[in-house]
């Protein structure tokens, strides 16, 4: 004790030193990460690498596709279940099959139609519009749209929006930072989410921290050029609703949902079209309804105008694939989380909601026996018999339900004896859908 008492007095300035500069660090830290000022954000990309590396080391070293991969949920592959009931067409599914990303249309009983074959870093050898090139592991495929031509048009998530025709060959692309959805409306064009980043802060949206990503509304022309982009912040500040963002005050420490990048996470457009406008004499034909996921908000908007004419938030949870119905509800994808096997959120379901009333009806996946989740994705697409095609993105699973609740068509995105492959999703087409689609070799 005297030997350590002697060594302090001796060093003790040496010691303070020490002391002071780990506390100026710290304090440099707490100030940091408070108000996400340089290096926090290098920092965090640093950490994130970390992380990555050490959940997916076999991704990583480019051996197994870890991130597309997902325990199996359900036995068999391909197609497990087609009974009568199930509503006849043709499956086109946007995914990760085999060892990469393509698309694929089936039969009912699973017999492949055709196939689609991309990678991102052909399509890309340059990628100017992106900070860093990703990987063809490191970039999924979430929205397409298939023509009967056999063209599609499909987005790289968040690394741009491009159509191939029916032996993959590029007929444009366009370099924007694409992302979820595609959505084609009366006249043909292509409304689809994207967004940019703001590395400085934007005096017409006060309190919103940089750097951040703005969302934007494009419409795409049917030969990849942009008529129009809406952002979804100057949608929110142009009609006083800036609210949804500043809950709980105009502060930093006090917003109730943190202005953090990718803050909105829009997932979702869709047109209300002329046919189904009668259903809904509170909006107008060609009105836009979104999905703001990280705020579980959906909107109804006017394009002309820009302006909100409806919204509302949950019941649902990081929300995907909202709907009008014919019958005048919207049907939303409820995502959810499934914490302790499903006892406390019990996975996702599928909702319909009256927008007059705000009445919520639970469609599929509140009994015990209707379980399924995906975090991630999610879709649902109304058939016309009245059934519904719902995909588990993660879960490598689509399945159809009829009004009774029972399945009636099932797919199973096999990669191996214990792993599924994830979708962004299944949509039913007319059975020879691409019947007048030229034939022609796609071998070189």
């Amino acid at each position: 004790m005297r030997r350590f008492t002697a060594y302090l007095r001796k060093n003790w300035l040496r010691i303070y030193f020490i002391l002071s500069v780990c506390l100026v660090l710290f304090a440099c830290g707490v100030v940091v990460g408070l108000f996400k000022i340089f290096p926090y954000y290098s920092i965090q990309s640093v950490v994130g690498t970390g992380v990555e590396w050490m959940r997916y080391p076999q991704h990583k070293l480019r051996l197994t596709p870890q991130k597309f991969l997902a325990p199996a949920t359900h036995e068999g592959a391909g197609v497990v279940t087609h009974v009568e009931k199930a509503y006849p067409g043709e499956t086109f599914f946007e995914g990760f099959f085999g060892n990469g990303n393509g698309m694929k249309l089936i039969d009912m009983d699973g017999e492949m139609i055709h196939e689609w074959r991309v990678s991102f870093n052909e399509i890309w050898p340059e990628a100017p519009h992106l900070a860093k090139k990703p990987h063809d592991w490191d970039i999924s495929i979430h929205g397409a749209l298939l023509y009967p031509n056999g063209d599609v048009v499909f987005n790289f998530q968040y690394g741009g929006l491009v159509r191939i025709d029916q032996c993959s060959r590029v007929r444009w692309k366009l370099p924007y930072q694409t992302h979820h959805s595609i959505f084609q409306d009366m006249e043909g064009n292509l409304w689809v989410p994207g967004r940019k980043l703001r590395k400085t802060p934007v005096d017409k949206f006060p309190n919103v921290p940089a750097p951040f990503q703005e969302e934007y509304l494009l419409k795409v022309s049917p030969d990849g050029d942009i008529l129009r982009e809406i952002s979804i912040l100057d949608v929110i500040f142009g009609s006083k609703f800036e609210g949804v963002l500043f809950a709980n005050g105009a502060h930093a420490s006090q917003l109730a949902v943190p202005l953090d990048h990718d803050f909105t996470h829009l997932n979702d457009i869709e047109v209300l079209m002329p046919q189904m406008a009668p259903a809904f004499p509170q909006f107008e034909a060609g009105d836009l309804l979104i999905s703001l996921r990280n705020v579980n908000l959906l909107l109804v908007l006017s394009p002309e105008s820009e302006r909100i004419k409806w919204s509302m938030t949950g019941p649902y949870l990081r929300q995907h694939d909202p709907d009008f119905l014919p019958t005048g509800r919207i049907s939303v994808f409820d995502n959810r989380r499934d914490e302790d096997n499903g006892r406390i959120f019990g996975g996702s379901r599928i909702l319909e909601l009256d927008p007059r009333t705000g009445a919520v009806t639970t469609i599929y996946g509140e009994k015990d026996d209707e379980h399924f989740f995906t975090e991630q994705a999610g879709d649902c697409q109304h058939l016309p018999n009245g059934n519904i095609l719902i995909t588990a993105s993660e879960a490598g699973h689509a399945f159809e339900v009829t009004a009774e609740r029972d399945i009636v068509w099932s797919f199973v995105n096999r990669w191996d004896d214990d792993s599924v492959a994830s979708i962004g999703r299944a949509t039913r087409y007319p059975e020879n859908y691409m019947a007048s689609m030229q034939q022609e070799s796609c071998h070189d």
